[in-house]
């Protein structure tokens, strides 16, 4: 029989970093490996050791490169968001382990490309103007609208898809110094964050959120980012909360951004939610030509009056229904699908485009593109 090789750590010590910054207790953890707790805590004190099969394991569950364990000593500890959920379900401070990894691949992603802007020479920091809670957000929605340069004709003639406008939005938010990512989120436990780092913003998107949807979430995201507030947000809720106030705001900025009531054509379509038999029908109606979610033009009616609160609350109760159900028959059948083309679109076109440009100029080597990335340099250009 083969003699079995434990592994001795330099400092077990960061097998319960690792653990920590995930928010996993030892018995979570113990459960998961078909150990004892008595077993994970003898690996952490370094009274035993794990085999290495068992330590790329570990680094697995952790999302961790297992040469993060043999560092002489325990790493700074991610920055934990504030938490600005409003579900009445949700722990204030707690997060799933996906939303915390998701947490870390943004914070890693910002300085990631500060560091690839700076080598570049690249002048692009966070440039966003910033507002209180007191401005009106139907106001400042208009001034950031002006700012990026988007009309709401382009955005109707231009966007010819939800993917599409998808893209356009989050390259003009790349030139403000806002990197974006879709993040492997369960949209219960968030639907989207937002962090600051390095001059330069970031903001993870549930990828469990329909693109449409996810939209909607980054204009919420970037009215935090503006008042300078950024955390982990939820889907939307009548409940009340200390952040019931912020939330509201950040969602009213979001809508009248993506629908403003001061374009005629606009409002001549929100007044068709008026007296409707089909809200749902009027909804994706104007989703479809603006390029939206039903949840923002049903918002709108709401904001404007166009419809009663407990219309508004009983219609999106009923679509989140109906939406939990589509995800969860998706989830189900499995979505399969082409993984390179995927990753590129979570990570963006543009972050892309800055490692490609970093390798060109030999400030990066094709091993740092697969580290950066994820992927190998032929299935990157395969798929640009």
């Amino acid at each position: 029989m083969p003699e079995v090789i434990r592994v001795k750590l330099n400092n077990p010590k960061i097998l319960t970093w690792a653990r920590e910054e995930l928010g996993l207790t030892i018995p979570e953890v113990a459960e998961r490996f078909k150990k004892t707790p008595a077993t994970i805590e003898a690996w952490e004190r370094g009274d035993e050791a794990p085999t290495f099969r068992q330590l790329i394991d570990l680094a697995n569950y952790y999302k961790r490169p297992v040469a993060a364990f043999f560092l002489p000593s325990i790493p700074p500890r991610t920055p934990k968001p504030h938490d600005y959920r409003t579900l009445p379900y949700v722990t204030p401070g707690k997060y799933s382990k996906e939303t915390l990894i998701a947490y870390r691949e943004v914070y890693n992603m910002v300085a990631e490309t500060r560091e690839l802007l700076d080598e570049l020479n690249s002048s692009i920091v966070f440039s966003l103007p910033t507002w209180t809670i007191d401005d009106d957000p139907e106001q400042k929605a208009e001034q950031l609208r002006s700012l990026l340069g988007i009309s709401i004709e382009k955005q109707i003639k231009e966007f010819d898809t939800h993917y599409t406008a998808q893209d356009v939005w989050r390259s003009v938010l790349f030139d403000r110094g806002v990197i974006v990512r879709i993040c492997k989120m369960p949209i219960t436990d968030a639907r989207a964050f937002c962090l600051f780092g390095n001059d330069l913003a970031g903001i993870g998107l549930s990828s469990e959120d329909r693109e449409h949807g996810r939209i909607f979430s980054l204009f919420h995201e970037v009215c935090h980012l503006s008042l300078k507030q950024p955390g982990v947000s939820g889907l939307a809720s009548k409940y009340r909360s200390p952040n019931q106030r912020l939330e509201q705001y950040c969602d009213r900025f979001s809508a009248s951004f993506l629908l403003p009531s001061s374009h005629h054509e606009v409002m001549e379509d929100l007044g068709l939610f008026e007296g409707s038999i089909d809200l749902l029908e009027v909804a994706q109606f104007i989703a479809n030509k603006f390029k939206i979610s039903k949840y923002v033009a049903i918002r709108r009616a709401f904001d404007l009056e166009k419809i009663s609160p407990d219309i508004y609350w009983e219609t999106i109760a009923e679509w989140k229904r109906s939406d939990a159900e589509y995800r969860r028959k998706k989830e189900a059948k499995g979505t399969g699908g082409n993984y390179p083309a995927t990753q590129i679109s979570y990570i963006g076109k543009r972050f892309v485009d800055l490692v490609i440009q970093a390798l060109n100029l030999n400030y990066l080597t094709p091993v740092d593109v697969r580290r950066i990335v994820g992927l190998e340099l032929t299935s990157i250009e395969a798929n640009l």
